[in-house]
């Protein structure tokens, strides 16, 4: 999700968002990593335990981790939001980028009609004198018209799936806080509606609204395989 999200940041317009693209992904990844790790030492400590009191001291560690989790998907969601509603209002945080333009070169018979000299190129000021076929290049736009079919449908799938994996957070968080003999953890349906098919859900989501088909990399910006 978090690659997902640099690369529409990229797509729709760097200037709304307070970090760049790539630094998302990377400081999104490592708290989910960090919390991981956090969550395998609870992990670890609660079956290597002989106690109950062992067990839950193990259980509490896998808890920091799950909150830790928590905090950095909830932390993801506000600036993913905050990013939307920007797009939406055209409230850039960075300065607009520069309007594209085609600089396009004149042929003799165009600068002897508009009085240029040679090897002179078309500014902006320019365009009442370019012949038909030479045209200037249009501004990028706002963020709301980058938006495309594409990016927009990639932008839903990745709100659902974002709240499936809330939502396993949250309970994974209740679950666990309510100690191993709670009616939560002991609760079958529970885990597998909230837990399991929370992730299932969040998973078919991202592959009917795949990345790879709404946005894909061009072959150009794709790293090159090395010998």
């Amino acid at each position: 999700m978090f690659f997902i999200f640099g690369r529409i940041i990229g797509l729709v317009g760097p200037e709304y968002g307070r970090l760049r693209p790539k630094t998302y992904a990377i400081t999104f990844i490592s708290l989910d990593m960090a919390a991981l790790i956090v969550q395998a030492v609870g992990g670890s400590q609660a079956s290597a335990a002989d106690t109950l009191e062992g067990a839950n001291r193990g259980a509490n560690v896998m808890v920091a981790g799950i909150i830790l989790q928590m905090v950095a998907i909830t932390l993801y969601v506000l600036i993913q939001a905050e990013y939307l509603i920007r797009v939406y209002k055209d409230r850039p945080i960075h300065p607009r980028p520069a309007q594209a333009m085609t600089m396009t070169p004149l042929s003799p018979a165009s600068r002897d009609a508009g009085n240029q000299t040679p090897n002179t190129f078309v500014g902006e000021s320019d365009v009442e004198k370019l012949p038909p076929k030479a045209t200037v290049a249009p501004g990028p736009g706002t963020g709301r018209q980058r938006v495309t079919r594409n990016i927009g449908l990639m932008l839903l799938g990745l709100v659902i799936a974002t709240v499936f994996i809330y939502v396993r957070s949250i309970y994974r968080t209740i679950e666990l806080l309510d100690g191993w003999n709670g009616p939560i953890i002991t609760n079958e349906t529970l885990f597998n509606v909230l837990d399991g098919m929370q992730i299932l859900l969040a998973m078919v989501t991202l592959n009917v609204l795949h990345p790879g088909w709404l946005i894909p990399i061009p072959k150009g910006e794709a790293p090159q395989p090395t010998v």
